[in-house]
């Protein structure tokens, strides 16, 4: 594989920030080449301290005047590897006050013996980390987040969600901009991450627990993916595009199905949203699933997609027309979903009362 050159590198970062209109920089060249002043924009960089948030801030430096940012380093200690955790900090603080010139904000994060208890480690770590990213969003008063995912993580997000069952949101992989949050390293590679930090001379962190082969993410990323980069190198690039496209398709879908959703509901209010069975049902059944899930997400609060078999069992239900006192408590956070003759009933009012 040929090995890309600091420019190259940059070029296709700035690139790839520039198709997406991921900041508010489109002209700032023009500007500053005019002699024009012009004040940067508030904007948040996750940093962990591992190798692609340390590129990612680089990368940002470099483009700062171009992009019209004004920076700020956020890094978050889940206190979960000891002493490892807080090398990881100071290492954060020292790079942002010593290479970036970056102001550095840090957030101490302690996850509870009961929050544990059943769950994924990593699956709350990373709930945990959105919350302080939005608080900062608002105490830092930022545009913006700028996060490290790159074509890899894409890749293993597309993997992952096909092997635990999903539909076109979960094949379309990481968005590249979403309300909030920007990912400007979607277009490189871990390789070409690795690659600019050696040319660079810069150091990063390692996090020990990246090598561990139990998490079914380090097993794609160490066994699986190496496996299909051999069989097609372009594997990497493949799936980015192939997310891209996906992703174009699931948002004309959803705008559809937001209509829809719109014109089926009766009732929405705390803890109770119910909607018209007939004009549900009128839809075909890919567009009743869309307009299922968005209730859910609705309902619950929540960004992420209900699972699959959950929706299923929805569309179970409805098709027990001579059914109407089905019910389905298999949901999380106390929510129940039943049906009579006229509505289909999400309730979670006994659980917010609780």
């Amino acid at each position: 594989m040929r090995l890309l050159t600091t420019n190259a590198i940059e070029e296709r970062f700035f690139k790839f920030i520039m198709s997406h209109r991921m900041f508010s920089g489109e002209d700032n060249t023009k500007r500053l080449s005019r002699g024009r002043p012009v004040k940067g924009v508030r904007t948040g960089i996750g940093v962990s301290g591992g190798p692609d948030s340390v590129c990612l801030a680089l990368l940002m430096k470099r483009y700062r005047k171009q992009l019209n940012i004004d920076p700020v380093v956020i890094h978050v200690n889940h206190h979960l590897r000891g002493k490892e955790s807080d090398r990881d900090e100071q290492f954060v603080n020292e790079l942002s006050k010593d290479i970036l010139g970056f102001e550095c904000v840090i957030h101490d994060v302690r996850l509870t013996g009961k929050e544990r208890k059943g769950n994924s480690l990593e699956a709350l770590a990373r709930e945990k980390r959105y919350n302080v990213f939005e608080h900062c969003m608002q105490s830092l008063k930022l545009r913006s987040i700028a996060l490290a995912h790159t074509m890899n993580d894409n890749a293993e997000t597309v993997l992952i969600n096909m092997l635990r069952g999903t539909g076109i949101t979960g094949i379309s992989g990481i968005p590249p901009v979403r309300p909030g949050f920007v990912r400007p390293m979607l277009g490189l590679s871990r390789d070409n991450v690795l690659r600019y930090l050696k040319l660079q001379n810069v150091p990063s962190v390692t996090d020990s627990t990246n090598e561990l082969p139990d998490y079914l993410r380090n097993r794609i990323r160490h066994e699986i993916i190496p496996h299909l980069m051999q069989i097609n190198p372009g594997f990497l690039n493949h799936t980015l595009a192939l997310s891209d496209d996906l992703r174009e398709i699931d948002t004309f879908l959803s705008r559809i199905a937001q209509q829809a959703y719109a014109d089926a509901v009766h009732e929405d209010k705390k803890g109770i949203l119910a909607l018209h069975l007939e004009k549900l049902l009128a839809y075909d059944n890919l567009m009743v699933k869309l307009v299922l899930q968005i209730a859910v997400k609705h309902i619950l609060g929540t960004y992420y997609n209900p699972r699959r078999e959950h929706i299923d069992s929805i569309m179970d239900m409805l098709g027990k027309t001579k059914d109407n006192s089905a019910v389905l408590d298999m949901f999380p956070e106390g929510l129940v979903i039943y049906k009579d003759k006229t509505h289909l009933i999400f309730d979670r009012k006994n659980a917010l009362g609780k």
